[in-house]
């Protein structure tokens, strides 16, 4: 039997915020990083969570795990001090055995179970595999000057998401050799050797980046909740 394990990151200062955690931020009823924590414990297939959180937001953390009794939480531990990758360092550190790793930002509240099993699947044929969008806007490589050096071909082009999802040696190994500077952990995988599967996500997994972005996930979030009642109970229930 396959064991896969979540990490999820939330490490972050909310810099682009003004002042807002977005961590702890409450929509549709809970805060963000409940929502989030919610969809991984109703994937049957997650066997435990570590939730990658800023040291001083530790304590709150395990306050909030208590008070929504979220059951595969096994570990939370700080972020690191500068960077995304030495927080999903420490989160990789902190994960029990397993043979998938699935790694997801803490500020996609809106992320579904499926796009959770699905990444477990491609990842156990794939080896490394990543939720993504294709997009669908005209794309600019722009100088530092402000001016268009090239129009790219869109049709190749995908927005990259989380969950990603690897087998725990390629995923511990791409962070073992990989440089600083990656954007994401495919791009590690990617930078190792490996060959990461791209499937495609739902539109509505956005990050929050800004204050703005709050009001849009709590939209999709309710409007999930009004067409889907195991959805609404377990909210209520938490």
């Amino acid at each position: 039997m396959t064991v896969s394990k979540a990490i999820i990151v939330a490490g972050g200062q909310s810099k682009r915020m003004e002042g807002l955690d977005k961590t702890f931020a409450e929509i549709a009823g809970m805060p963000v990083i409940a929502h989030t924590i919610a969809a991984f414990e109703a994937s049957p297939s997650i066997g435990g969570i570590v939730l990658v959180l800023p040291g001083d937001k530790i304590a709150k953390g395990r306050e909030l795990v208590d008070r929504h009794r979220f059951g595969k939480i096994e570990a939370i531990c700080a972020g690191g001090p500068e960077t995304r990758q030495q927080s999903v360092a420490n989160g990789l550190a902190a994960v029990g055995e397993c043979d998938i790793i699935l790694i997801h930002d803490g500020a996609r509240p809106c992320v579904t179970t499926d796009s959770i099993e699905r990444a477990i699947r491609e990842a156990k044929r794939e080896g490394a595999a990543l939720a993504a969008v294709p997009a669908h806007e005209t794309m600019k490589r722009v100088s530092a000057e402000g001016h268009v050096e090239e129009t790219l071909e869109r049709g190749t082009l995908w927005s990259a998401h989380t969950p990603q999802a690897f087998w725990s040696e390629i995923i511990r190994n791409a962070h073992m050799t990989g440089i600083g500077g990656a954007t994401d952990d495919a791009m590690l995988a990617e930078m190792a050797g490996y060959n990461v599967k791209v499937f495609e996500d739902s539109y509505d997994n956005i990050k929050i980046t800004t204050r703005k972005d709050l009001a849009t996930a709590e939209s999709i979030l309710l409007q999930r909740r009004a067409s889907s009642p195991n959805r609404k109970a377990l909210s209520v229930s938490r």
